[in-house]
């Protein structure tokens, strides 16, 4: 059972029994996701998104009617991190374009749903206490602040950074920060010799890469994916 101060709401849209089943079961498995409501399509679920407001939508994509990618497209959806649900990795890319969080691919397994349920978590516990950019920057250092208080991030010592939404994740050896900035305009602050983007939610410091393998690169304690994309970063196997 895993714990938090965070108490985070979820709905589940998918047409089909047997994984909106299985993505309950796995959510069970953590004490602060809380379920709002189940549905078979996204037009069922309109009236409970926009009056209990969940935090996380678990949206199938590929469902008759109406698919997860045309909901997507209506702009329904504001505050709500979605997470994708389907069979069929090509349809990740034109999720990403819709800001989704992250997508499974079904089977779900349960150690891919840990995996994005904690980055869930992440973003929630984070997010009260994100960052901005400063206006002064400097060229080996990503400077940020609060309110009135300004912190230096120097560049060699960003292990990588991640997407989170309209967010970006800076994570050093000793400390993460949470900065308002997409992960796009993150990565064009960084020098493109050293940074390297290895997933649509990764790029990572190749001076702090500690091994790589087929699907993933470690660094220290921490084992990013890589996506199919982009394996020639680092010369791996498609």
């Amino acid at each position: 059972m895993h714990t938090t101060d965070t108490y985070i709401k979820y709905v589940v849209i998918d047409d089909d029994d047997i994984d909106r089943v299985a993505i309950e079961s796995e959510a069970q498995k953590f004490s602060f996701l809380h379920k709002t409501g189940v549905f078979t399509n996204p037009i069922e679920a309109l009236e409970i998104i926009s009056h209990k407001e969940p935090d996380v939508i678990f949206l199938d994509i590929e469902m008759p009617g109406i698919s997860g990618i045309e909901f997507l497209k209506q702009k329904k959806i504001t505050t709500a991190l979605v997470v994708m649900i389907t069979s069929h990795p090509e349809f990740a890319l034109e999720g990403y374009e819709h800001n989704v969080f992250d997508y499974l691919l079904k089977p779900i397994s349960t150690e891919r749903f840990s995996r994005c349920i904690l980055r869930v978590r992440d973003f929630f516990d984070m997010r009260g206490k994100s960052f901005a950019f400063d206006n002064g920057q400097e060229k080996n250092s990503i400077i940020i602040k609060q309110g009135h208080d300004k912190f230096k991030i120097a560049v060699p010592d960003i292990l990588f950074i991640e997407a989170m939404k309209d967010y970006t994740r800076i994570t050093t050896a000793t400390k993460q920060y949470l900065v308002l900035t997409t992960f796009h305009a993150m990565l064009e602050r960084l020098p493109a010799e050293t940074f390297v983007r290895i997933h649509r939610s990764y790029a990572v410091n190749k001076n702090k890469v500690d091994a790589v393998q087929k699907n993933k690169i470690q660094i220290r304690s921490y084992e990013l994916p890589v996506g199919k994309m982009y394996k020639h970063a680092f010369d791996l196997p498609g």
